[in-house]
């Protein structure tokens, strides 16, 4: 299906000149999308997918510094809401909601939009983030909180997740990127291969009982941008309950490749996803090569 829609994707002309010129992580890239896409499309329809992303990044970095010195009015007319009703629906349980989502199309300028229309939710949708330096923080997030978009540190967010789910308020978590395995992450499978992946989301879908909505955002081909959300996911259970969160993470990475594979050269292909693969070996495996154990 890949190879089918993947011949519809043309790079701009600028998105292929900045390609070559501008190969800014290509290499990151190229591996992101063989890993993905490698036994599916020949090198020659990688390097044009990579090139339409490439045409889509360069887009996304000027619409967003656009939308800086736009009005609420202009951002808000640039975006269409699909699937509202899945949350308003979900709400009526009084348990919050859970967004999952990963950075697929213009994902600052599809939230603020979306924010702005979304009266219901405005200052009640919160959205985890890292913090950064406060004259980054005033650039980055100022549009965010001005559209009602509230942002909870990334650093010790539990607390401040379960405030917000008590006020039946919406959290978004960002799911896409490499995470540290330990108490935050495990290794889940994603596009084939094992991944550091969040289990954080599971954690607070098990124990706050609220549903789990996908969310994902994207440009249409002629400019506008949606924001879609879907029916919440069901819960996965297993006989052997510790299993429960490993098995609804990987739910949570499936619902993501499915808004990949949708709208392949929109996703953020410059994050090194797949880290494990680059850890340290630990002393065990350490004897193990010596010893010539593959």
């Amino acid at each position: 299906m890949m190879a089918e829609r993947e011949t519809d994707i043309r790079p701009s002309k600028l998105g292929t000149v900045l390609y070559h010129l501008l190969p800014t992580r290509r290499r990151v890239v190229m591996e992101n999308m063989r890993q993905v896409f490698g036994d599916q499309l020949d090198e020659a329809n990688i390097h044009r997918l990579a090139q339409a992303f490439y045409s889509h990044f360069w887009r996304t970095i000027g619409e967003t510094i656009t939308m800086m010195f736009s009005s609420d009015r202009r951002i808000a007319a640039k975006v269409d809401i699909i699937g509202s009703e899945h949350i308003l629906k979900a709400a009526e349980e009084q348990k919050g909601v859970l967004i999952l989502t990963g950075h697929i199309g213009n994902w600052e300028l599809a939230a603020a939009g979306a924010m702005l229309q979304f009266k219901q939710y405005q200052n009640r949708l919160h959205v985890i983030r890292k913090s950064l330096f406060p004259v980054l923080e005033m650039l980055v997030f100022g549009r965010f909180r001005k559209a009602g978009l509230r942002i909870i540190p990334a650093f010790n967010a539990l607390n401040c997740v379960f405030d917000a789910l008590d006020k039946n308020d919406a959290i978004i978590f960002i799911m896409d990127q490499h995470n540290v395995l330990g108490s935050k992450a495990i290794a889940v499978e994603f596009f084939g291969k094992e991944a550091g992946t969040n289990r954080s989301l599971a954690l607070v879908a098990r124990q706050s009982g609220a549903p789990v909505i996908p969310a994902c955002c994207y440009r249409n081909p002629d400019g506008r941008h949606v924001m879609r959300f879907d029916p919440p996911l069901p819960w996965i259970t297993s006989e052997q309950p510790r299993n429960e969160i490993h098995l609804n993470t990987l739910k949570y990475n499936q619902v993501l490749e499915e808004f990949i594979l949708d709208h392949p050269e929109q996703w953020f292909w410059m994050h090194r996803r797949w880290k494990l693969d680059l850890r340290p070996p630990t002393k065990r495996r350490q004897r193990e090569l010596k010893m010539g154990r593959r």
